[in-house]
């Protein structure tokens, strides 16, 4: 397309989005609209004015422009007084923090890069972002009776359901009708997408669903097409059973509902990228947190926000291995749950004063951390030699095991000192997560340190 051409589409893009919302103002100034309504309206509106633009534009700086200018707009949307009072009432009727209308047009931008002129990497994840959250929102508005707990509220099952079959027909008609997938596998690739993208928008907060749905919709279906449908099969039944066995636990565990789906998504991610044997760390210290501890009677408090810190730092490598395919990356993932999961211990010494001397408590957690979580994995993936054998190989996994120790051992003794003034009183509730997340990153790099250096 010319320089004429492109501005010419950019202006008519802009249009109808100006458009839109003057539309959707008029309609709550005559109508008797609820303000999700008018809000999802702008939602299915503007997916559907930028579905077909990977036949309208050739290049990439067209979106690039197109996404700065309506980031923009809704920025002055929010800022500015006249404007907020007027066409902005139309975004933020609903009195809920949101970001969600700045991540729309930085996703659409994103996934026009990423597919790379292929359409239905690009359609199917709009169509799913356009379609499907908004009948979430509704259906869940007008039906929702079964609530679950999340990190802004609550959301429906009946609202979920409808999100996981539009999301369904969304990748299954475009799939069985335009492109040459197997019918077994279109129904699959439909179904894992459709499940996995609504555990997706289960966890999401803030509009990050934006983000979330039309990304990951796109990751996994480039990750899926082409798979055989046994492959596929088992995927979906690795991806049932893991997040139904994380909201199993939901009468013992702290975690709210979309905290627990966060973590069956988080395992199943961990399968999928790194294997069986990369399961085992997090496992047991979700276990251990849900198993091994007493029966909570409090409110289920721990947001999927906890849920993230604690495994932030194990992703981190999870997808570093990911991307390069180095295995050693194994032991600080796992240490980084081996220090988590000693540190969860520690905390409990407060409350446990009068079960024995503190510094033996202490110890005991390290010691639990290591042998329950870090020494397992290793003697799996790197002890395999005869029982007496000597040599390099000996020498590194005694070396690794050690370091492993050392790095548990080191945060205990860090956060031993921290806890009076985090654990108070006053409790400092929003400084316990972040000082997990970072001692745990800590305790993994010590633990890789033959490795990194």
């Amino acid at each position: 397309m010319t320089l004429i051409a492109n501005l010419l589409a950019m202006s008519a893009v802009l249009a109808a989005l100006a458009l839109l919302l003057v539309g959707l103002k008029a309609a709550e100034r005559w109508g008797q609209f609820h303000p999700e309504v008018l809000r999802k309206g702008v939602h299915v509106g503007m997916g559907l004015v930028v579905l077909p633009l990977p036949w309208v534009f050739d290049r990439v700086w067209p979106m690039i422009v197109l996404a700065v200018i309506a980031c923009g707009v809704m920025v002055a949307m929010r800022s500015i007084r006249w404007l907020r009072r007027g066409v902005g009432t139309v975004m933020d009727g609903v009195g809920r923090e949101s970001l969600g209308e700045i991540y729309f047009p930085v996703a659409v931008t994103l996934l026009f890069i990423l597919s790379q002129g292929n359409w239905l990497l690009y359609v199917v994840p709009i169509l799913m972002l356009t379609l499907a959250d908004a009948v979430a929102a509704l259906v869940g508005l007008r039906y929702g009776q079964l609530q679950y707990l999340t990190s802004e509220g609550s959301k429906s099952f009946e609202g979920s359901l409808a999100f996981f079959l539009v999301a369904f027909f969304s990748a299954h008609l475009p799939l069985l009708l335009l492109t040459d997938t197997g019918r077994a596998e279109a129904v699959l690739i439909a179904t894992i997408l459709a499940f996995l993208v609504m555990m997706l928008e289960c966890v999401a907060w803030r509009g990050l669903d934006n983000l979330f749905i039309p990304l990951g919709a796109h990751a996994f279906l480039r990750l899926y097409l082409g798979e055989d449908a046994e492959t596929l099969l088992v995927r979906l039944l690795v991806a049932v059973v893991l997040t139904g066995f994380a909201l199993a636990w939901r009468v013992r565990s702290k975690l709210d509902d979309s905290a627990l789906i966060a973590c069956g998504l988080f395992g199943y991610t961990t399968v999928l990228l790194g294997g069986w044997l990369w399961l085992l760390g997090p496992a047991v210290f979700f276990l251990s947190q849900t198993v091994f501890r007493a029966r909570s009677t409090e409110r289920r408090s721990h947001t999927v926000y906890a849920a993230l810190t604690a495994a932030g730092t194990g992703l981190f490598w999870l997808f570093v291995h990911a991307i390069t395919g180095i295995e050693w990356l194994l032991i600080p993932f796992t240490a980084s749950f081996a220090a988590q999961l000693t540190l969860f211990g520690v905390s409990r010494i407060g409350l446990q004063s009068d079960r024995g001397p503190r510094s033996l408590l202490v110890l005991g957690n390290m010691g639990l951390g290591w042998l329950l979580t870090y020494v397992p994995v290793l003697l799996i993936a790197f002890g395999g030699v005869e029982p007496g054998a000597t040599g390099p190989g000996v020498q590194g996994l005694l070396v690794d095991l050690g370091l492993g120790l050392a790095a548990l051992g080191l945060v205990a003794a860090v956060f031993y000192p921290l806890m009076p003034r985090i654990y108070g009183p006053p409790v400092r509730a929003a400084a316990i997560n972040p000082t997990f997340a970072g001692l745990a990153s800590l305790a993994s790099l010590v633990a890789a340190l033959r490795w990194l250096v």
